[in-house]
């Protein structure tokens, strides 16, 4: 009788719940739910902020909320769904859904594509997912709903790269660290 191959905690997913305080912030911070399997990355960003007039965390999706605050009753049309839907005016949306995966014929490039787009993080979302599945050579699903107006510049553009880079820096650290115990 052949003997079954050894059980390897490689194969075994593993979920980390990681928080970074957003730089040029006093009360954001950055929370990142990662699952890294043997052959692919499962990753989550989404933003909080303690200062009320920053309602960062708030998921409101059409339909199923229905407890809104909205005081004028106007509603924000989705584009990317025909004006079918909206999110009221004050609430975040779910965000972005991209999956990307390395190219088999060339190392510096990747595949993305968009699985729930949302014009308010896509850019970023496709950015991100694209420098994991290029430096780690597997496939990344990277969902997204940051929200960078508590920055201080209002999430200027060096603002949100400097997240992108906090966000690739420590999605490969937790991923060289993968074959050791942590």
């Amino acid at each position: 009788m052949a003997a079954l191959p050894s059980s390897s905690t490689d194969s075994v997913p593993r979920t980390h719940q990681l928080s970074l305080p957003l730089s040029r912030t006093a009360d954001t911070s950055l929370h990142l739910h990662l699952t890294v399997a043997s052959r692919h990355i499962l990753l989550f960003l989404t933003t909080t902020s303690a200062n009320p007039s920053f309602n960062l965390s708030l998921l409101s999706i059409p339909g199923v909320n229905t407890s809104s605050t909205v005081q004028s009753g106007e509603d924000i049309l989705n584009p990317m769904r025909g004006g079918d839907a909206a999110v009221p005016r004050g609430k975040v949306g779910v965000g972005s859904l991209v999956y990307a995966m390395p190219s088999l014929t060339n190392n510096k490039e990747t595949i993305c594509t968009p699985l729930i787009p949302d014009m308010a993080t896509l850019e970023t979302t496709e950015r991100i997912a694209r420098i994991l599945a290029r430096r780690l050579q597997v496939p990344v699903y990277l969902g997204n709903s940051m929200n960078f107006a508590a920055m201080g510049a209002g999430g200027s553009v060096e603002e949100e790269m400097g997240v992108v880079r906090d966000v690739v820096e420590t999605v490969v650290g937790v991923w060289g660290k993968r074959d050791g115990s942590s």
